[in-house]
């Protein structure tokens, strides 16, 4: 009788089950205008409505409030954006902070099976001439296919091998080695080496490399890089202690067109601040990945973000190619023809500015020659 009535006292201390919530859920691309859309998630609204098209987030689920892909994508944007914690984007969103957690795998890991489609690397002569022509319009410096360079991304301490990913700077970190074309969109991302790692070592481990090594004798082109490489046929670095004009020159045109990988890389880890090391936002917590590492699953974030940002990069663009077009239209309409003696005159400023490109060209092909005799 006495364990009976104690069983009877145990089941009535036992708590009441949580009862089930139901949030509300508002639709940010229905109440939202265009400015606020970009400020709270960095993408515009037809980036936006162009991954929910592209990504396969649908889950089978036995309830009845599934989180639709529109919402599991603004949720992934807002954490990416803020890089804030993941309680806080769940209250916005009106999802718990496993949802939130759940959301950011997903959308990450749907934009990994995509990435090649927006970062590759130009192989083909018609795409490799118009990144030179583009190159070229910076400075003056022929030849150029992209930009290469090295960041630090703060991580949490991974617990195998702590040590390695401890940077130059005191943190813990993954180098990534970035290239970039002239309109700050990256065309390679190597993110797989920790933070001590050199940039030299991870250039040569890259594939991008490898690539140019085996062209390196048709002289197709090359990268430019920072001191911390090795020069070569294919990297073209800077001039140590430039004394005369020539090399003076060289230096000054060499980094008005390195600077577009600084600007790539400024712009990137700012738009999605959860990159950036004031945030720290990989430092105190990440979306827990099953049978996935720490330096993984920050791999997978970074990949996410530079398909984000080249799909934005490449909307700003076609905006502003747009805009250039329907100027170019009107001051056609308004602008009365030219005389025979004005094309003639603008015949030959061309043909003036064309000689003044080819010495331009000739003058830095005897400093990468001289270059070449020094390695």
């Amino acid at each position: 009788m006495a364990h009976l009535l104690l069983r009877v006292a145990q089941d009535n201390q036992r708590k009441l089950p949580k009862p089930r919530m139901f949030r509300d859920r508002t639709q940010p691309l229905d109440c939202l205008d265009d400015h606020e859309l970009m400020s709270r998630y960095r993408l515009s609204r037809e980036c936006i409505i162009d991954l929910c098209e592209s990504s396969d987030l649908k889950r089978s689920t036995k309830r009845s409030g599934a989180l639709s892909v529109s919402t599991q994508i603004l949720v992934a944007l807002r954490y990416f954006a803020t890089g804030s914690f993941q309680r806080v984007d769940g209250d916005l969103h009106g999802v718990s902070q496993s949802s939130v957690s759940r959301c950011v795998n997903a959308v990450a890991n749907a934009l990994n099976h995509h990435v090649s489609q927006f970062i590759r690397f130009p192989t083909d002569e018609a795409s490799q001439r118009h990144i030179k022509a583009e190159f070229y319009d910076i400075a003056g410096f022929p030849n150029v296919l992209g930009c290469v360079d090295g960041t630090q991304i703060a991580i949490t301490a991974p617990k195998l091998n702590e040590h390695v990913y401890v940077c130059r700077k005191g943190f813990h970190s993954l180098n990534v080695q970035g290239i970039c074309d002239p309109k700050l969109r990256f065309i390679n991302l190597v993110a797989r080496y920790p933070g001590s790692s050199h940039d030299a070592f991870i250039w040569r481990g890259s594939s991008v490399y490898n690539y140019m090594a085996q062209r390196a004798a048709n002289d197709n082109g090359w990268l430019l890089g920072d001191s911390g490489y090795p020069l070569s046929p294919f990297l073209m670095t800077p001039v140590i202690n430039a004394t005369n004009s020539a090399d003076q020159r060289y230096n000054k045109q060499h980094s008005k067109t390195r600077n577009s990988i600084e600007r790539a890389f400024g712009l990137w880890k700012m738009r999605f601040r959860c990159l950036h090391k004031q945030v720290d936002a990989f430092s105190h917590h990440l979306p827990a990945v099953s049978r996935l590492s720490v330096p993984v699953q920050c791999c997978i974030i970074f990949v996410s973000t530079i398909a984000c940002h080249h799909r934005m990069q490449t909307q700003r663009l076609k905006t502003t190619m747009l805009m250039s077009c329907q100027h170019h239209l009107i001051v056609t309409m308004t602008v009365e023809p030219e005389s025979e003696v004005g094309s003639l005159r603008e015949d030959s400023v061309n043909s003036s500015n064309n000689i003044n490109r080819h010495n331009q060209y000739q003058q830095l092909l005897h400093v990468k020659c001289y270059r070449h005799e020094q390695c």
